[in-house]
């Protein structure tokens, strides 16, 4: 970034505007008082991005520092500014929301000092960095315990406010649930992952394991086999049971994700190409068809067998149900498919959004549930109150999903914001509630955009405004809110341990992601 000379915030310590002044009259000597940020880039697995300072600094070069940081100008708000400097070293856009501030004083010999009111800003990013050379020398992801632990070891190696804008940032994770919480899906990932990588590539010629691996290593949270360990644990059951069927869960999680994504001719998911995108059709289907046959194997050793089968059979003709629903639910498209053009809604009703979506998102989620609940040998009036906790969740997950198609950000999401516009489908919940309040007018333009032969980038931008002039975002937030309760609800008629806090706890992460 070319070297400019803004005119920065000069700020009291309670952060109060007092005056402007250049960024040398800011630094030199003791330094002046003023603004700042510092940025905090967490990725799905919960690493923080940093960087090594380049050399061009003049403070503090070739020093390890957190994502970035930089100045408000004159005019500007943290986030705003934070933002911007984000685009501009990394190359990416991110939300970004303040978690606090803090003042530090730090001088550099006879070149300068930094004295700065600095806010804390935080975001999410899962995908491509494409660092500035002039603002970046090296970048890296960490898990903060290996950070910590180096910081307190090598502490010369990292900037001052960096170092302290960390022990901030590691009290208030601390007291954040959601936190926590991908914490807990890490460490029951790092307990089900050697399963799945060894039975997806179990009887596969070693030269085509990597194309068995790469659905799997494209990342995701790892929600269904974590819900499956905390149902067993919350009733009494014992982790080496149901690490099997865990693994099997996620297994069939993806199967579906690869015939989704041929189905929709999806080209990227959790910003990775998708495997028919990368390796073609043909190996794609290939690898579906090893991810069916690896399912069943994650089953032979577990308690109930017959019983876990049967219902991941159930399961998977629930999931396909869903899936042809969603399709006939699409108002343009695969006419050369005479069933769909014979069957395709022309309206879609609540009743049917609920259908389609208690088979193709919620029934894995349910099973998830009702498999910990079956490994640990509960009762069947239990097992009902774990389907239900299971079945409300994962409608109100698909529920928020269908918001951040619409409102969400690329960058957290991980997908193609308007993808169901794109897809001209009616099976969004936001779509569906956006229609009732259209005017006849908007309505007809609306439909009318659905049925192109292409839907241009005008079009998607058109469509997405138009929904965004109702109020359809905050109705779909408060439907899901009355799954979530349902949820919670079945919750108080099982054990009430610390593993029923962390299904509570899950609950609401559902409703509140990316948001």
């Amino acid at each position: 970034m070319a070297e400019r000379n803004p005119k920065l915030i000069v700020v009291d310590p309670k952060d109060k505007i007092l005056d402007y002044k250049s960024k040398k009259e800011c630094h030199q000597g003791k330094g002046v008082l003023h603004r700042a940020f510092v940025i905090y880039i967490f990725n799905n697995k919960y690493q923080l991005l940093i960087q090594k300072r380049s050399k061009y600094k003049s403070l503090w070069s070739g020093y390890w520092d957190n994502t970035c940081s930089g100045h408000p100008e004159k005019g500007q708000e943290y986030q705003q500014s934070g933002e911007k400097r984000l685009r501009e070293e990394f190359g990416f856009s991110s939300p970004l929301r303040e978690k606090g501030k803090f003042k530090y004083f730090a001088p550099f010999g006879d070149v300068g000092a930094e004295r700065e009111v600095c806010a804390i800003l935080v975001g999410r990013y899962n995908g491509k960095v494409r660092p500035d050379p002039k603002e970046i020398a090296e970048w890296k992801w960490v898990d903060l315990k290996d950070l910590e632990r180096d910081m307190k070891k090598n502490p010369e190696k990292y900037t001052p406010w960096f170092k302290i804008g960390l022990k901030k940032i590691m009290g208030l994770r601390k007291n954040d649930p959601f936190f926590n919480l991908n914490k807990i899906f890490q460490e029951y990932s790092k307990l089900v992952e050697p399963i799945i990588e060894k039975t997806l590539t179990s009887f596969v010629d070693r030269r085509h394991r990597e194309l068995v691996r790469y659905q799997i290593t494209t990342g995701g949270k790892r929600i269904r086999p974590a819900l499956s360990i905390i149902c067993c644990q919350m009733m009494g059951g014992k982790i080496k049971d149901i690490l099997y069927p865990a693994a099997g869960l996620e297994i069939l999680h993806n199967y579906t994700l690869i015939v989704d994504d041929i189905i929709d001719h999806s080209t990227f998911r959790r910003e990775q190409p998708t495997c028919w995108y990368k390796f073609g059709k043909s190996i794609a289907e290939c690898v579906g068809v090893d991810y069916a046959a690896s399912l069943f194997q994650t089953i032979k050793s577990c308690p109930k067998a017959d019983e876990i089968s049967e219902l991941f059979a159930k399961t998977m003709k629930s999931v396909v149900d869903g899936e042809v629903l969603d399709i006939l639910f699409e108002q343009k498209g695969r006419e050369q498919e005479p069933y769909i053009s014979k069957h395709r809604y022309k309206n879609v009703s609540l009743n049917n959004y609920l259908k389609m979506v208690s088979k193709k998102t919620a029934s894995l989620i349910e099973a998830s549930c009702l498999i910990g609940g079956i490994c640990a040998k509960a009762r069947k009036k239990e097992l009902i109150f774990l389907k239900e906790y299971g079945s409300n969740l994962g409608i109100a997950f698909q529920i928020q999903d269908d918001i951040l198609d619409i409102f969400g950000k690329k960058s957290l999401f991980g997908k193609k914001i308007g993808k169901d516009i794109i897809e001209r489908k009616l099976g969004n919940i936001v779509v569906a509630f956006a229609l009732q309040e259209f005017s006849s007018k908007e309505k007809k333009e609306f439909l009318s955009i659905l049925k192109k032969d292409k839907i241009e980038q005008k079009d998607l931008k058109r469509a997405l405004k138009i929904i965004s002039q109702t109020g359809a975002k905050e109705r779909a937030y408060d439907f899901g809110k009355k799954f979530i309760n349902k949820a919670k609800q079945s919750l108080e008629s099982l054990p009430p341990n610390k593993w029923n806090n962390l299904l509570r706890e899950i609950a609401n992460f559902v409703l509140e992601r990316g948001r």
